[in-house]
């Protein structure tokens, strides 16, 4: 599968992207323009900055970058944007950069429909709704689910009002203020499951969302779960009308309107450090562009060991870098269906489970067979997407990067499983009705994204890869800094957008400049520490 789109903006525009920067130097560099990266590279423009922004495929978005086949328009892997309730943070980034008049954000009918062997059920948004759903749904467990779900809100409340920074004299008074943070903080969602309910069905069942982290609950951070759940209960969850593209090219009409600068197709071979601080990048034909700030939202490692060398990191900084274990990888089924699957009661997200126990579902992926899977029909709320009678059905599997046989071997009865598995669960007459088929393994979201091993969530979200512990935005070598999914915020859309803001203003208070943009952090955004 090749994920590549068009240099050609997809509402039919085009961008003022060249192959080569026209100058060779700027304030400001930004390697590989994921949401994480051109959300950076859009803030310092506005801020100011001369930014230059590279990216090595031919469209800027990385997971958001949509393709077209034919008629159908695919998000690559991007699927909701979930958004903190009240504040809406995306909501205030956009009318700041002032490009909200093009992203049409589409609020989805239901947060996710999950489905067990003989069971099934679809969860919708609200704390109230969602708890009376799963009380329904097991009337035996419902002191336990009441208990639940109030702690993914007290945790989550406690965290968004944790100070950024608690000195050692002052972390006891912390500890008796914010008692259930720091009670759970390094708690596996396995741990609390395991602390309120009872019966099986019912943790699996209130633990279904797992996929999107990529770990079962036994070694899956409750702090990320946690912080994810509620912002999706709470907050909603959105579709881009168009696909995430349209919400990655607002941030290059941002950047662009203020003078920044976007160079597609091509790639970054080396970021230049000389005496111990970045003076900017090598291109691949060998031609050299000055800055003393780098961004980089490329793959961690790659952006680290490969394109700084670790020649010029600490020895200690590369042993815990090296130590660092990699998310999952997945394979993805990107296909169009003439089934009318509004009429057979799809949602837009749906999780699919062959055991009532998810590490019986942990140990299908560890063996090289599909399981942690979900659908995702985007024409349920963007019909555009598609012809008129059809609909598009993105399949995902969480997958590991090696299964002991060659992907090009192995992909075609991944998939065919994979069909069945939705065929006979949830879509019937799904494989009879396929208008389009196309997969992706490990190996294609490798190259596509150079992420090592193909790592979909960038480090693997256990308590001791969360919020601190995975990567700073400020690296050892002065002027470089890191974004996206493998620092702080984590994976998902919404956080990886936030990673891209939070580096952006750490650049400029960095340069005495942090009063020139606001905090963007409305009172319930979570700490990530």
């Amino acid at each position: 599968m090749d994920l590549r789109g068009e240099r050609r903006r997809l509402d039919g525009g085009l961008s003022s992207a060249s192959t080569t920067p026209r100058e060779d130097e700027y304030d400001v560099i930004v390697v590989g323009c994921g949401l994480g990266g051109i959300s950076a590279a859009a803030l310092l423009a506005k801020a100011g900055q001369k930014v230059l922004a590279v990216e090595r495929q031919d469209g800027v978005g990385g997971c958001a970058h949509a393709f077209r086949r034919g008629p159908y328009l695919f998000d690559p892997a991007i699927h909701v944007l979930e958004e903190a309730k009240d504040g809406r943070f995306i909501d205030i980034v956009l009318r700041y950069l002032e490009v909200r008049e093009e992203v049409d954000l589409i609020r989805v009918a239901d947060l996710y429909r999950t489905s067990f062997p003989d069971f099934s059920l679809k969860v919708p948004f609200g704390h109230e709704e969602i708890v009376d759903a799963h009380v329904d749904a097991f009337p035996e467990e419902a002191d336990a689910v009441r208990g639940f779900f109030d702690l993914h809100r007290r945790f989550f409340h406690e965290a968004s009002h944790l100070a950024m920074s608690i000195s050692f004299k002052d972390l006891d008074q912390a500890v008796d203020q914010f008692p259930v943070f720091f009670k759970y903080r390094n708690a596996t969602v396995g741990a609390v499951l395991d602390e309120y309910f009872q019966g099986e069905r019912a943790k699996g069942v209130c633990s279904s969302i797992w996929p999107y982290m990529g770990l079962p609950p036994s070694r899956l951070s409750w702090f990320t779960f946690s912080q994810l759940s509620s912002v999706l209960i709470d907050g909603g969850s959105y579709y881009c009308r168009g696909s995430f593209q349209k919400l990655a090219d607002a941030f290059v009409t941002a950047l662009e309107r203020n003078g920044g600068e976007l160079v597609v197709g091509n790639q970054v071979s080396s970021i230049i450090v000389d005496d111990e601080r970045v003076r900017g990048i090598r291109l691949a034909d060998g031609s050299e562009v000055r800055a003393p700030v780098v961004i980089s939202n490329a793959d961690a490692r790659h952006t680290l060991e490969e394109l700084v060398g670790v020649e010029h990191l600490p020895t200690g900084f590369v042993r815990r870098l090296q130590r660092m274990e990699p998310s999952f990888s997945a394979f993805v089924i990107y296909a169009a269906t003439s089934l009318d699957l509004e009429e057979q009661g799809a949602a837009h997200e749906a999780f699919l489970y062959k055991h009532w126990d998810h590490e019986a579902t942990h140990r299908d992926i560890l063996d090289g067979r599909p399981g942690g899977m979900w659908a995702n029909v985007p024409t349920l709320e963007d019909p555009s997407l598609a012809p008129d009678g059809e609909h598009l059905v993105i399949l995902t599997s969480l997958a590991p990067y090696e299964i002991g046989k060659p992907w090009a071997e192995e992909g075609e009865r991944y998939a065919e499983q994979m069909l069945r598995d939705f065929d006979e669960a949830l879509f019937p007459g799904l494989r009879d009705n396929l208008t389009f088929m196309e997969t992706a393994s490990p190996l294609t979201l490798e190259r596509f994204t150079l992420n090592h091993r193909g790592a979909i969530y960038g480090w693997a979200v256990t308590p001791n890869q969360t919020g601190t512990k995975r990567l700073a935005h400020d690296s050892p070598v002065e002027g470089l800094y890191l974004s996206g999914h493998w620092t702080h915020e984590g994976p998902a859309s919404f956080r990886v957008i936030l990673s891209g803001i939070m580096t952006g203003r750490l650049v400029l208070e960095h340069a005495g400049l942090g009063d020139t943009v606001p905090t963007f952090r409305p009172a319930d955004m979570p700490q990530t520490s």
